[in-house]
């Protein structure tokens, strides 16, 4: 089976780069996950009424785009603060900058 590369957006990377260093590498060992579909149900599932997943890891939530052969890392956050973050997530930047960094 073919691997899904993982691709970081800048603010995903801000995000994990915030987090005390035991979760972080927690939530990249669960990233993991997502390079080799189907992904487990209890772990991973879409958000309804987007396009966007998320992926659970304790109490943090990392919401992602899975585009083409790529899964796109979108944020990472706190469950509480999801649906905020769901909502600033600017769709029209977000492909902007997906097609600069990665016209393959």
């Amino acid at each position: 089976m073919d691997k899904r590369p993982l691709v970081y957006a800048p603010r995903a990377q801000r995000d994990l780069q915030e987090l005390e260093k035991r979760y972080a590498l927690q939530i990249l060992a669960d990233l993991e996950i997502l390079e080799s579909p189907p992904w487990p149900s209890g772990k991973v599932k879409k958000l309804r009424g987007q396009e966007f997943w998320e992926i659970k890891t304790g109490d943090f939530r990392t919401l992602f785009w899975p585009h083409g052969k790529k899964v796109v890392i979108l944020r990472v956050v706190n469950r509480r603060d999801l649906e905020g973050a769901i909502d600033r997530i600017d769709v029209r930047a977000l492909v902007r900058w997906f097609w600069e960094e990665h016209r393959t």
